[in-house]
């Protein structure tokens, strides 16, 4: 087993993820592979200066880690160039025709779920 630690800030979260201390004293990270490790000694004084920064054994959270891709560092254009793929345009979503199911009057979607039913017949709109 491992003497070496990594120092979560747990004032904050990204996401699901935990924030640990990053290398060269350089902010916060969640990428393990930026993150600074410490010996025990390094890490338990570090949480009696700050109750915040926890320790975590190495080993421990390597052996519960998943590979991930962050969304702030993934850019599709970036990834696909050079490689022919050409992405589909996304379709274009048709409104709903929202309808008085009493009188066949076509509403607004505030109309069609007002709770006092439809301006023209009063219908409920909510079989």
């Amino acid at each position: 087993m491992s003497d070496l630690f990594y120092l979560q800030d747990s004032r904050d979260y990204v996401g699901n993820d935990i924030l640990f201390w990053a290398k060269n004293e350089k902010g916060y990270t969640t990428d393990l592979n930026n993150a600074e490790t410490y010996t025990k000694k390094e890490a338990v004084a570090q949480h009696n200066r700050r109750e915040s920064d926890i320790p975590w054994p190495k080993d421990y959270v390597d052996s519960k880690t998943r590979p991930a891709l962050d969304m702030q560092n993934a850019h599709i254009g970036e990834a696909l160039k050079g490689t022919g793929v050409k992405l589909t345009e996304p379709t274009k979503k048709v409104k709903s025709h929202l309808r008085c199911y009493h009188c066949g009057i076509f509403l607004s979607e505030p109309d069609y779920y007002s709770a006092s039913g439809c301006k023209k017949c009063g219908g409920s709109n909510h079989p």
